[in-house]
């Protein structure tokens, strides 16, 4: 049985983690990757774009 006047121990903090801080290991930076993500969907959404143009 728990005692109700006991508030609840607070979870320990987790141990730090170096390695989230390191730069990706392509293209240098998360900023360059997400660039590269969101040109290749742009360069996508024009190729099938094309496409559709041409085969419609």
């Amino acid at each position: 049985m728990t005692d109700a006047s006991k508030p609840p121990e607070a979870a320990p903090a987790p141990a730090p983690r170096p390695e989230l801080d390191d730069a990706p290991p392509l293209l240098g930076s998360w900023r360059n990757i997400y660039l590269f993500v969101l040109g290749t969907l742009a360069l996508l959404i024009a190729l099938f774009w094309g496409l559709t143009r041409a085969y419609s």
